[in-house]
């Protein structure tokens, strides 16, 4: 095999490994982003009981005291304020969702990418070897069978030799 085949795929595999983290560190992202989304609707939920809450406080205490009207009212203020923010941060952590999501799909995206091309360079890699060891296998058995022929030959010629009568292929050469 090549140098330059085994430094593209060790290249390729360095690579794969990068990508791989990206996705896990994509991967993560989400999550996180995720639990943000959780958090945030769940304290949005927790808000709007809330806010009931002392609606309903206030419908009874009409008949109570002015200042504790007054101090609901001061805290359903706070209340709905605290649900406004809640809602802009939730709507911020939807789109930073959706945004860590595509960052997370394109990783994969890419590691697919490089994995597909890592794979490519093995198979190439593979069939240079296979090529390169039945050329091997062909090389040897042309180096025997020519070896074994020769020596047929050699052993025809001591025969003829020996017994001073004419080849074979003598004959027939003569005849033609």
């Amino acid at each position: 095999m090549s140098d330059t085949l085994k430094t593209n795929l060790k290249r390729l595999e360095r690579l794969v490994q990068l990508r791989q983290t990206y996705v896990d560190i994509a991967e993560a992202n989400v999550k996180q982003a995720e639990a943000e989304v959780r958090r945030l609707e769940t304290e949005d939920k927790d808000n709007t009981g809330d806010i009931s809450e002392t609606r309903a406080g206030i419908a009874y205490l009409q008949s109570a005291p002015g200042d504790h009207v007054k101090n609901s009212g001061r805290y359903l203020q706070a209340l709905e304020l605290q649900r406004k923010l809640i809602r802009q941060f939730l709507a911020k952590a939807n789109t930073q969702l959706a945004q860590r999501r595509g960052e997370w799909t394109e990783a994969m995206r890419e590691e697919k990418i490089a994995a597909k091309l890592q794979e490519r360079r093995l198979n190439q890699r593979d069939y240079k070897d296979n090529v390169a060891q039945q050329k091997s296998q062909d090389e040897a058995f042309i180096g025997s069978y020519v070896r074994k022929r020769s020596e047929k030959e050699a052993a025809q010629v001591r025969e003829h030799e020996k017994n001073e009568s004419p080849l074979p292929s003598d004959s027939v050469r003569r005849s033609q």
